[in-house]
């Protein structure tokens, strides 16, 4: 899909391992290359978006998430399609202006590993692939504030 950043580099050398405050070991696809990325190798600080196209509160919140990527280059943001079919994704990531890269879970393997019922659910990871914040549901400006504040404070 043009438009959208490669994913290449998003992965870092060592993992902490498997553990209840980090991402599951999963293979996922990107969106717009043949690139396969480790999701709990993610390097951070990140936030990490779980949205389906057919999903309303994640059409809502994405042209958020769009700008913030552009003001904060100091954190990856990465998107984990989730359950949804590559085409509406697509439109659904042109119209909101996104740009940063995004993965595919056909499978939800992520959100399962998250234990949370539904999407949206946003993810802010530190350095060493920790997740230090969590928004389930809708992100207000004031949530993602909060996440990006989460991450500075790591360094």
């Amino acid at each position: 899909m043009a438009g959208l950043d490669r994913c290449t580099g998003l992965g870092r050398e060592s993992t902490g391992g498997e553990s209840a405050d980090r991402l599951p070991v999963v293979d996922l696809p990107c969106l717009n290359e043949t690139t396969v990325v480790d999701v709990s190798r993610l390097a951070g600080p990140a936030v990490v978006n779980l949205w389906a196209s057919w999903c309303g509160p994640c059409r809502k919140e994405m042209p958020m998430l769009a700008e913030a990527a552009r003001r904060h280059p100091e954190v990856q943001f990465v998107g984990i399609n989730t359950q949804d079919r590559q085409e509406a994704a697509a439109d659904l990531l042109t119209q909101a202006g996104v740009t940063y890269p995004q993965l595919v879970d056909v499978d939800a393997v992520v959100l399962a590993d998250t234990r949370v019922p539904g999407l949206p659910v946003t993810l802010a990871v530190d350095a060493d692939g920790k997740v230090v914040g969590r928004v389930i549901g809708e992100l207000s400006s004031s949530e993602l504030a909060t996440l990006l504040d989460s991450l500075s404070e790591e360094e």
